[in-house]
């Protein structure tokens, strides 16, 4: 069996050494913690820290992919389908594929979420409201 198709192995990933992207400017960055970055394709796990009072997240939908957020500290505004709710810290959000939604930090402290997609890799998309 080639290393290629080598299935992942077992991991402990400390957030504070996994590797980081920033999002879009002025709104935070991302951690990636499981992804095809270690050779899982079937799953997305990252945490995302966005900034306080930050740009507003685009409305955006995906189409195979199912969403959780899990809100590790702060506050943010989830609007789906056009409808606002508060999510805070201990929240867990469960967004199912295909309906449209966006997170703003609207708040004056960091929101720190846990995201989880599934499944992810080549089937995960993200369609963005023009």
């Amino acid at each position: 069996m080639s290393a290629a198709s080598l299935p992942p192995s077992f991991k402990i990933i400390k957030p504070a050494t996994a590797p980081r992207r920033a999002l879009e400017p002025g709104r935070g960055h991302s951690i990636r913690l499981i992804d095809g970055g270690i050779g899982v394709e079937s799953l997305d796990v990252h945490m995302n820290v966005l900034a306080p009072n930050g740009p507003r997240g685009r409305m955006h939908r995906h189409s195979r992919s199912d969403n959780v957020y899990v809100v590790k500290s702060g506050e943010g505004l989830l609007t789906i389908e056009g409808e606002e709710h508060v999510i805070a810290a201990d929240d867990v959000a469960f967004i199912p594929a295909g309906v449209r939604h966006s997170l703003s930090n609207v708040s004056d402290r960091e929101l720190v979420i846990y995201e989880i997609y599934a499944p992810a890799g080549a089937a995960f998309d993200f369609i963005a409201d023009e």
